[in-house]
């Protein structure tokens, strides 16, 4: 039978130790708690903790002390232990904290998600050593076998160590990519608290606000593409990254990157980069049929990777049909890649290092990703380099021409300025108020008439009561009724009224379908919502009242 793994959490205070509670609670894992650094090491004497959150101020044991004396217990001496502190947050407590024997130093307040992503890198970390365990005393089992077999001695050898050499290098990749997530994490969050909490000044300017407003916004954005990337590639491990393929208007995708690079290029302070765009002379409508998002991320993390390891001089980028493939291609002069480098720039957590007027950032999966995305795409990928002059990057996809329009310009005649829904009424099911005001302040431009429902009872009970309401964006996890119970009773007795689920969880677009009708969701969105994107699924629904 497997075993659940235990964390435990220390900490005097017991509303911090229920905060952590339920910010973990969704994991499969079994939460004890202790009071006092006592508390912890008489629960480190009955039970096998795979991991520890120890906060460090506490009265007659602080965490350091306690840190010391569960590594002493029986099957602790190996024990994960994460120190979290409000007050002892300068380098010399992260110092000391380090060297007692701590793998990583939080400071409150904690962020829910940081949090549970490194607890979840530690459960896969103790996954990965269950499995290597049991490994090794597999291949033990193995060697007493082999010695009735001295002639495929030499051959049983070599593959138990291909075996162990692969087992080693999964746990260092794991390794590597949790010390990569926790740095590149914390950057762009650190820039995001400073700049807010400066942006709440009363004393700044207004536009030094804009200016703050700017580089949170970016931040954000960097901290959000950070984390698709990483699901993308547990997902490609998993074999669970799907495939959604439509149509796909080439020029458009490439002019919308132009737009966005345009302004990512002023935002990184590389105005001294000149971005260019080159189309092939093909029809400006040319469709194919691929995974839009995909390509775009492709096109994307090559470009990102461009203006990273790029000081001045160009970008180009674009695409041509050759034959029955179509080629894109990312050309840059920056750096370049060493010979010896080239043949392994496809693999996971593979940089450029050692550049010492140019610094190196990611989590190195950007390349692996790109590969990887091809291929599922059935296409291939190369590089071509040279240190100090520049690097090229071409792949080519298969050129399956598009049959239908469907769905590749329907949005394109819907501009904000020009929408007037002042006679429509839209009720929002949210219970966060952050999250209803962002909506109402997004949609503030349409004119349409908001109610806002806390829970889903309230939701329920305003579409029974309220019958003007056109269309409802249901949040999924409320408290009192959550959004599918909620959407249930609504379309009991109002099975017309169309119901868009808002949801914080990563589906594919075919999956989140799949799932709203499931549920007799009628369309879904994804936090965090787009303005723009909110705007083009309401007037789906909305034209066809006017």
């Amino acid at each position: 039978m497997k075993s659940i793994p235990e964390i435990l959490l220390v900490d005097d205070n017991e509303t911090n130790i229920y905060s952590l509670t339920k910010i973990l609670d969704r994991l499969p894992v079994k939460l004890l708690s202790a009071l006092s650094g006592k508390e912890a090491l008489i629960l480190a004497g009955k039970h096998n903790f795979t991991l520890a959150l120890v906060d460090i101020q506490m009265p007659d044991m602080d965490g350091f002390e306690t840190l010391k004396r569960l590594r002493s217990t029986p099957n602790h001496d190996q024990l994960p232990v994460i120190l979290i502190s409000a007050i002892y947050t300068e380098d010399q407590y992260r110092i000391k904290g380090m060297a007692t024997g701590a793998v990583d130093f939080i400071p409150k307040p904690v962020s829910p998600e940081i949090i549970r992503a490194k607890v979840k890198v530690f459960l896969e970390l103790e996954q990965q050593k269950r499995q290597l365990n049991q490994l090794v005393a597999e291949l033990k089992k193995k060697n007493k076998q082999l010695a009735a077999e001295i002639k495929n001695r030499k051959k049983i050898e070599s593959e138990l160590r291909k075996a162990r050499a692969k087992a080693e290098k999964n746990s260092e990749i794991k390794n590597q990519l949790l010390v990569n997530m926790s740095h590149e994490i914390r950057t762009p969050v650190n820039s995001i608290l400073g700049f807010a909490d400066l942006i709440t000044n009363p004393d700044i300017e207004d536009v030094d606000k804009e200016r703050y407003v700017h580089y949170v916004s970016h931040s954000s954005q960097n901290l959000l593409f950070l984390i698709d990337e990483i699901l993308d590639h547990s997902r490609l491990e998993a074999g669970e990254l799907k495939i959604v393929t439509g149509p796909c208007c080439i020029h458009d995708l490439l002019a919308e990157l132009y737009e966005a690079f345009e302004k990512i290029k002023d935002q990184s302070d590389k105005n001294n980069i000149n971005l260019i765009l080159e189309l092939a002379k093909t029809d400006k409508k040319l469709t194919i049929q691929t995974d839009c998002q995909r390509l775009r991320q492709i096109i994307s993390n090559l470009l990102n990777n461009a203006l990273k390891y790029s000081k001045e001089g160009e970008i180009r980028f674009g695409m041509e049909p050759k034959g029955n493939h179509i080629e894109f291609w990312v050309h840059d002069t920056g750096v370049g890649i060493a010979k010896e480098d080239l043949d392994n720039i496809f693999d996971r957590f593979k940089r450029i290092e050692n550049i010492s007027d140019l610094k190196a950032s990611g989590t190195g999966l950007g390349l692996s990703l790109c590969k990887n995305l091809v291929t599922l795409l059935g296409g291939t990928i190369r590089v071509t380099s040279k240190p100090n002059v520049g690097s090229e990057f071409r792949f080519s996809l298969p050129m399956k021409m598009s049959t239908t329009e469907e769905a590749v310009h329907e949005d394109d005649e819907i501009t904000q300025d020009t929408i007037d829904w002042s006679a429509h009424t839209l009720l929002i099911a949210e219970d966060e108020e952050m999250n209803f005001m962002f909506l109402q302040e997004a949609l503030k431009v349409t004119g349409i008439h908001i109610v806002w429902a806390k829970n889903g009872s309230e939701a329920v009970e305003m579409v029974k009561t309220t019958p003007k309401i056109d269309v409802v964006l249901m949040d999924i996890k409320m408290p009192d009724m959550d959004g599918y119970q909620a959407t249930a009773k609504v379309k009991s007795f109002n099975p017309s009224i169309p119901v868009i689920i808002q949801t914080a969880m990563a589906l594919t677009d075919n999956q989140g379908k799949t799932d709203a009708q499931n549920a007799d969701f009628d369309d879904f969105i994804t936090k965090p919502i787009n303005r723009t994107t909110l705007i083009k699924i309401l007037s789906h629904f909305l034209k066809n009242k006017d």
